[in-house]
């Protein structure tokens, strides 16, 4: 089969064999496959990152399994058996592996993971929007499985993918939404007109305008997301950090003021399964339920050998980029 694969530092369109599956593994014909913000800096300057050795990226994975049924992949692969697991909290596991990192990974024509991993579709959901499966489970874990307080004055900062799918999960649960985006990097307007918020540039928020509750899901390369965050956040209210900020970055902020005005900092990574449904179907479903939103934030733009290209495409600026995959066996 086809993958594209980064090894000894060059990516490559190869030939590969696929093991056979084990009893407790289900093989996944791959026909989406979603580019992640944070894929795109390590695919474009791979001599800036650590890479594993021999790495096949790709995490936002839908495909159809060998009874043809439409499925969408959890690329988190936790070791069910350490004490976070039994809690369900497997984001935590000390073992966890990661489709796409740890794990060979969806720019593939298939991929093999555990059958826990993989969840059928809901019939009301376009399988192309199921890409955002993921990011949407990011956006459902911060707000349902922290402590954040009854729904009030939210701003999101951010205006990516997660950003986007946090604003929609908040409103529905009663949040009042403003999504802040960088001055210079509006999102598209179809995805505002679409959106249940208001969107603000960084600019325009005054000293004196404050959130109860402040989102950190912007990029990470440095901490001036988490410094405007701290500037938004009233007096008393929480910092939810979503963010997966690069190493080696570090916060610069006066800790005085973070104490004077009793801020709390909450890290929300990933989404678990410690309620069910877990953060993942929610996330499906929170898909399913908004379809009229989702449509504005993915673009299909190229086919599976088309991935160097996509990468570069400016077409696709504040979308998520997706690739189709010829299913056709090779």
């Amino acid at each position: 089969m086809k993958v594209w694969e980064i090894d000894r530092g060059e990516l490559g369109f190869r030939d590969v064999e696929l093991r056979r599956p084990r009893p407790d593994e289900t093989e996944v014909d791959v026909r989406y496959a979603g580019i992640c913000g944070s894929d795109l800096p390590k695919l474009l300057h791979l001599n800036n990152f650590a890479l594993p050795a021999s790495w096949r990226p790709g995490h936002e994975i839908v495909g159809t399994d060998a009874d043809g049924g439409w499925v969408v992949c959890d690329p988190l692969v936790p070791c069910q058996h350490c004490s976070y697991c039994v809690s369900g909290d497997t984001h935590l596991c000390p073992n966890l592996g990661r489709l796409g990192w740890d794990l060979p990974g969806g720019f593939a024509e298939r991929v093999i993971l555990p059958t826990a991993n993989v969840h059928p579709l809901p019939g009301d959901l376009d399988p192309s929007f199921a890409v955002l499966a993921d990011p949407a489970a990011v956006a459902v874990h911060g707000l349902r499985c922290n402590s954040v307080g009854e729904p009030a004055r939210v701003a999101v900062v951010g205006a990516g993918t997660v950003g986007l799918l946090t604003a929609i999960y908040a409103q529905e649960q009663g949040w009042t939404v403003t999504v802040v985006h960088r001055d210079s990097r509006p999102p598209p307007e179809a995805v505002a007109a679409a959106l249940p918020a208001s969107f603000r540039s960084s600019g325009s928020l005054t000293s004196t305008e404050t959130f109860d509750l402040v989102v950190d899901a912007a990029t990470g390369g440095n901490a001036a997301p988490l410094e405007l965050a701290v500037r938004l956040t009233r007096a008393g209210g929480t910092i939810l950090v979503q963010n997966a900020y690069h190493p080696g970055v570090i916060l610069r902020t006066p800790l005085r003021d973070v104490f004077r005005r009793s801020l709390r900092l909450l890290g929300s990574f990933s989404y678990c399964r410690r309620r069910q449904p877990d953060d993942f179907r929610q996330a499906l479903a929170l898909l399913a339920r908004n379809p009229g939103q989702i449509c504005h934030m993915i673009a299909v733009i190229g086919n599976l050998p088309d991935l160097q290209g996509v990468l570069t495409d400016e077409r696709s600026i504040g979308v998520r980029r997706v690739l189709a995959v010829d299913t056709r066996r090779t």
